[in-house]
């Protein structure tokens, strides 16, 4: 078996990339609220803060990943998701509620699922997911496409798509104007920073259009589209296009 990538990294990713990640998670996490999306894959979940995120704003989310180093590491972290948590209670209204005889959560608000205490979090190749077709609203790859070689990030997609009719697509894209190019130029550095092979793959991604053309390539019609990184990224909520093919 390969070695793991991440068994390095895992025990400080989140100290150190918190600050620039939670904006992305947080966008996410407004997305699926917004759109009604109550039962959300996060596929390639790392340390499952995006997972208790979306947990804090009532969207029972199951998180994946193929390390297990960042899967302990999302076992362990309790202590990094419950403020999470908390900030999208704050944000999105509240969800979840104790019991007011101190008997774990209450009821959710009509509407949303019923959410147990702890995020399920399986271990699981992205491009072949142990999940039925449409077991899901909606599957969130976020920065995971773009470290992938292009068939196993065509892969990865198309195992989303089968396992829910929506995906929510954050990553990087192409500079559209001049003021998004210093953002645009600046996100090499950690890509860089992070190995030859993760740099290989990001130089491949963005020349192939970013995330953007990574759903164009597939066919994909974008229901909505927000701003990242100040330009350098966006967050994608897309369904395959009824009228392609």
């Amino acid at each position: 078996m390969a070695a793991d990538p991440y068994a390095r990294i895992a025990e400080w990713y989140d100290l150190l990339l918190n600050p620039v990640l939670d904006g992305v998670r947080r966008a996410v996490a407004d997305v699926c609220r917004a759109e009604g999306l109550l039962r959300v894959l996060d596929a390639c979940c790392g340390t499952g803060r995006q997972c208790a995120l979306l947990r804090g704003a009532g969207v029972a989310c199951v998180g994946t990943d193929l390390s297990p180093a960042m899967l302990g590491a999302a076992r362990s972290a309790t202590r990094v998701a419950r403020p999470c948590e908390r900030d999208a209670v704050s944000r999105v209204g509240a969800p979840l509620r104790q019991r007011a005889d101190g008997g774990g959560e209450a009821p959710p608000a009509a509407g949303l699922p019923q959410l147990s205490c702890r995020v399920p979090l399986l271990r699981a190749d992205a491009c072949m997911l142990p999940f039925a077709d449409n077991a899901f609203d909606a599957v969130v790859l976020s920065l995971a496409l773009h470290e992938m070689p292009e068939p196993a990030a065509n892969a990865a997609l198309a195992e989303a798509l089968r396992v829910a009719p929506r995906v929510l697509l954050a990553d990087y894209r192409l500079a559209e104007r001049n003021l998004d190019l210093p953002a645009a130029l600046f996100v090499h550095l950690p890509e860089r920073l992070a190995g030859a092979e993760h740099y290989r793959n990001f130089r491949g991604f963005m020349a192939r259009g970013g995330v953007e053309g990574l759903a164009h390539r597939a066919g994909l019609a974008v229901i909505r589209r927000e701003r990242l990184f100040g330009g350098a990224g966006a967050l994608l909520l897309a369904e395959r296009n009824s009228r392609a093919g």
